[in-house]
C-alpha cells in the first residue's frame, strides 16, 4: 500500500515538474489548465497501475487535451494498446518518440520516451491492413462515402492498405443516386484483407418518379369447385323416423297379439261346446275381439312403416338438392284389419 502511494505522489510530482517544462514551449496554458492536468493525469496513471485502463484512457486523455507530457502519453499508448486499440496507441508512441524535449525537460520524460520505442517496436507488426474497393456502374461521377466503424475513411485511402485494429469491422459506402452497401469483415493481427463494396443503380422509375407498375401476373382461371366439397350428406332423418314408427308398430302388434290368445286360451276352458260361456268371462270376451284387432293394426302400421323407411332410406336426396321429400302416414283399420297408408314423391 505504502509503494502505490509513493508511486502516486512521485507521479504527481513528476507530472507537475512536466507541467511547468511544457510551459517554456508553445502555447501557455493557464493555471487552472494545469493544476486540472495535474489532477487527470494523477488520477489516470492510478487507475493504470491499478489495471483498470477504460477508465485510465479517459482521465489520461483529458489530461493530454489540457497539457501535454510524455508521462501522461506513455500510459495512454500503454492503455491503448491493452484494449485492442493498436493504431491509436502507435501514433501517440510515434508522436512521442519523434518528440524533441526542452534542455530542462526531467529524467521522468526522458525515461518515458526511452520506453516509447521498444513498445511501438513489439505493436507496430500486430497492425492489420484493410483494403477498400468501391464498385459504381459505368459512368457514375458522384462521390463515395465509406465509413469503418462509423468513422469516415477518406477517399484518398480507398484501394490502398488502411491500418487496422485487429478484430471484426464494419464498412458502408454510400453515393448520391446509388443504393447504399455494407459488409462485415475480421481482420487478424498482421492480417492483410481486402474487401469490395458495390453500388448499384436504383430501381427504374416512371416519369413522375413513381416505381414503374409490377408487371402483370398471368391469368391464372379459378379452380372448380369440387363436388366432394359441395355435396352434402343424404337427408335420412324421415327414414329413420319411419323405422321407428315401423318398430312401435311391431312391437304392439306383438303385444295385443299375445293378448288375444291368451283371452282364446281362457274362453276355451270357460265356454262348452256350443260358445256358451259364464257371465263372468265378459271380459276375455271383450278382449277377444279386440286385441286381434289392435294387434293386426299394429302389425299392419309396423310392417308398412318399415317399408316406407326402407324406399326413404334408398331413394334419400342430398340437402345440396333442391328436391324435398315428402310424405303424409294415415293410418287405417277395417273389419279384422288396419294398417297405414302414405304418399311420397
Amino acid at each position: 500500500m505504502k509503494s502505490v502511494r509513493r508511486s502516486t505522489c512521485f507521479i504527481a510530482a513528476m507530472l507537475l515538474v512536466g507541467s511547468t517544462a511544457a510551459a517554456d514551449e508553445a502555447p501557455t496554458p493557464t493555471d487552472e489548465q494545469k493544476a486540472t492536468a495535474r489532477m487527470l493525469g494523477t488520477e489516470g496513471v492510478k487507475l493504470a497501475l491499478g489495471g483498470d485502463c477504460p477508465g485510465a484512457v479517459d482521465k489520461l486523455t483529458r489530461a493530454e487535451s489540457l497539457v501535454h507530457a510524455p508521462t501522461t502519453a506513455l500510459p495512454l499508448a500503454q492503455c491503448d494498446i491493452k484494449l485492442g486499440k493498436l493504431v491509436a496507441g502507435t501514433e501517440i508512441l510515434n508522436r512521442l518518440v519523434h518528440e524533441t524535449l526542452p534542455p530542462n525537460a526531467p529524467k521522468s520524460w526522458t525515461d518515458a520516451k526511452l520506453q516509447a520505442q521498444p513498445l511501438l517496436d513489439s505493436t507496430s507488426p500486430r497492425i492489420g491492413k484493410l483494403r477498400i474497393h468501391v464498385d459504381r456502374p459505368p459512368g457514375t461521377t458522384a462521390d463515395v462515402q465509406v465509413t469503418v466503424d462509423g468513422e469516415d475513411v477518406p477517399s484518398v485511402v480507398l484501394d490502398n492498405d488502411r491500418p487496422t485494429d485487429p478484430g471484426t469491422h464494419r464498412i458502408t459506402a454510400t453515393a448520391a443516386g446509388l443504393t447504399a452497401a455494407d459488409a462485415t469483415t475480421s481482420v487478424g493481427e498482421g492480417q492483410v484483407q481486402s474487401l469490395t463494396l458495390r453500388l448499384d443503380a436504383p430501381p427504374a422509375t416512371g416519369p413522375a418518379g413513381a416505381a414503374a407498375p409490377a408487371p402483370a401476373a398471368a391469368f391464372q382461371p379459378a379452380p372448380l369447385p369440387s363436388s366432394s366439397a359441395t355435396a352434402q350428406s343424404p337427408n335420412r332423418v324421415p327414414a329413420y323416423v319411419m323405422f321407428g314408427v315401423g318398430g312401435a308398430g311391431v312391437v304392439v302388434g306383438t303385444l295385443f297379439g299375445i293378448l288375444a290368445l291368451g283371452a282364446k286360451s281362457s274362453l276355451d276352458t270357460a265356454c262348452d261346446a256350443n260358445r256358451v260361456c259364464p257371465t263372468s268371462s265378459q271380459g276375455d270376451i271383450n278382449a277377444y275381439k279386440t286385441d286381434p284387432l289392435v294387434s293386426t293394426v299394429g302389425f299392419g302400421t309396423g310392417v308398412a312403416a318399415l317399408a316406407i323407411g326402407t324406399i326413404l332410406l334408398i331413394t334419400a336426396h342430398s340437402e345440396a338438392a333442391p328436391k324435398t321429400a315428402h310424405f303424409e302416414v294415415r293410418p287405417w283399420a277395417g273389419p279384422g284389419s288396419g294398417g297405414i297408408a302414405g304418399s311420397f314423391p
